[in-house]
């Protein structure tokens, strides 16, 4: 009977993680086993193509001999895990709000909770499969048999995992119950998910930085060598230490999950026992009012780091890694290449503001106030319109911080510095008409956390490939204008270009107000 309520509890939770894609594929005639297979491929996919892709980079080295490789691709996948481990959790356990429905019926709540922990080890999977892979090379390069490397590698990933997904709950449901996070539950959420995004950044600036005479040029990480040593000697005594650590970490973990944590939780404990005050403000116009709801709806901890990881962050990092660690200038950039400068604000832009943008919800953060602010006396397109230059205003502040950054680190002249934050106003602008619009076809009011909106239209596997694309088709883009700007008269070149991007502004925005004008706004 458990199992069977746990199998149940399971599908129930995989079609609630990713609404969007369940609706998908139900409008595609798919229904029962064939709806739950289809949605798990699609996990299987995306931890094949990080295995292959991420995994796949070290793959030339010897990994037997090159331990610095082997410890810090092991490390940096380690904490990428931890980070998704921490959004993941908090997703699914806190921002869900979803246990008071099923607590009271007549269900094993353990069977609730293991449901829940599956879901959540599907979800982090992927990005933890690069590690196996590392496991499971390094044995087959030892020369073994390779069933023997393929099985170690794998039986030493299972325990990896298990320890690491303990220790990170572990660490979650304790910080859960302490009273300055039932006070700031939001903050503390924030700041706790914030945390392991800086972790992920000081790992790909470690990991740079390092060097040693491995032909890698990478330095052996502490502790993650334990982990080489078990791929490459697993019958030496270190190894049977190590695992032995492993196993009797995870037991008492596990226990004191069980025994302690997880009953603190189903009690109620890990509910929020401040109560916000509201500030009643009077004189103030109705517009006042609804700038400030529309920039509270932003609040949400989860929203903001997954809305950061999609979109600014990996820029960052890779500004970070080009113009900091390898001293990238560009300082001989003369004025001529101002117009590649706003060109290159507009490709970064529209690269940064992809689905995973704040444009891309901002409609439906409203949920189910949005039929009740239809209801009032106003014009409800000027209300989608104020929305709208809200989102687009707080785009361009982050946009404008990045873009100054840039430049300061690449040594841009001021004017490159002007044309490039211009450029990815522009660019924002346009790329944010793009994502509002699209959240309205794709509108979802009955959404309970974050993740189900991030995932409409194809999740994150599709912001992934787009992001990519665009990136290709805006380097070569840029590439181009910088090389006619070298070849032929710069004022030809640039006034050209300037015509061009006028006539396809001039197009898109027409073609949105005139989407709008004619679009049925009945909810």
């Amino acid at each position: 009977m458990l199992n069977r309520q746990l199998m149940q509890l399971i599908k129930i939770n995989i079609l609630y993680v990713n609404p969007q894609q369940t609706r998908k594929q139900r409008e595609n005639g798919k229904t029962g086993a064939a709806l739950y297979r289809s949605l798990i491929q699609q996990y299987v996919l995306l931890g094949a193509l990080f295995a292959v892709i991420y995994g796949g980079l070290l793959l030339t080295s010897n990994l037997v001999k090159d331990v610095g490789a082997f410890t810090n691709v092991v490390g940096l996948f380690t904490i990428i895990g931890l980070s998704q481990s921490v959004t993941t959790i908090d997703n699914v356990f806190f921002e869900s709000k979803d246990l008071k429905d099923y607590l009271p019926l007549p269900l094993s709540r353990w069977a609730v909770y293991m449901a829940k922990f599956s879901v959540v080890g599907l979800i982090i999977l992927p990005t933890a499969l690069p590690i196996w892979m590392m496991f499971v090379v390094t044995g087959i390069q030892t020369g073994r048999f390779i069933g023997v490397g393929i099985t170690v590698g794998t039986l030493l990933f299972v325990l990896y995992y298990v320890f690491l997904f303990l220790f990170c709950s572990i660490a979650i449901f304790s910080f859960a119950q302490t009273g300055i996070y039932r006070r700031h539950q939001k903050l503390m959420t924030f700041l706790m998910t914030g945390i392991t995004m800086v972790a992920m950044v000081i790992a790909v600036l470690v990991m740079n930085q390092t060097s040693d005479s491995n032909a890698s040029g990478f330095k052996p990480l502490p502790l993650f060598d334990r982990l080489h040593q078990v791929v490459v000697q697993p019958t030496s005594m270190g190894s049977l230490m190590t695992v032995a650590v492993l196993v009797i970490a995870s037991v008492v973990m596990g226990l004191l999950l069980q025994k302690w944590l997880l009953p603190r939780v189903m009690s109620g404990l890990n509910s929020q026992t401040g109560t916000a005050k509201r500030k009643h403000r009077r004189g103030q116009g109705m517009n006042r009012q609804f700038i400030r709801y529309n920039v509270g709806l932003l609040g949400n901890p989860t929203l903001l780091t997954q809305s950061l990881s999609m979109t600014i962050f990996p820029v960052a990092v890779y500004a970070v890694a080009i113009f900091v660690q390898q001293g990238l200038s560009l300082s001989s950039l003369s004025i001529q290449y101002a117009g590649v400068m706003f060109l290159t604000g507009m490709v970064v832009a529209v690269v940064t503001v992809n689905q995973g943008s704040l444009s891309s919800v901002m409609i439906s953060l409203d949920r189910q106030n949005l039929a009740f602010i239809k209801s009032l006396p106003i014009d409800f397109k000027d209300y989608l319109w104020l929305k709208f230059k809200i989102v687009v205003a707080i785009q361009s502040i982050v946009l404008l911080i990045l873009a100054v950054g840039f430049g300061i680190f690449a040594k841009l002249m001021w004017v490159n510095i002007l044309t490039l934050g211009l450029g990815t106003i522009l660019g924002n602008f346009l790329s944010s008409m793009y994502n509002y619009t699209r959240d309205w076809r794709l509108l979802d009011l009955t959404w309970t956390n974050a993740t189900q909106l991030f995932n409409r239209g194809g999740g994150n596997f599709l912001i992934g490939l787009v992001i990519v694309g665009f990136m290709i088709a805006g380097a070569i883009l840029v590439g181009l204008y910088a090389y006619l700007v070298t070849q032929f008269p710069p004022m030809i070149i640039n006034a050209s270009v300037f015509m061009l991007i006028v006539i396809a502004t001039t197009y898109m925005v027409w073609h949105y107000l005139d989407y709008w004008k004619k679009v049925d706004l009945n909810l």
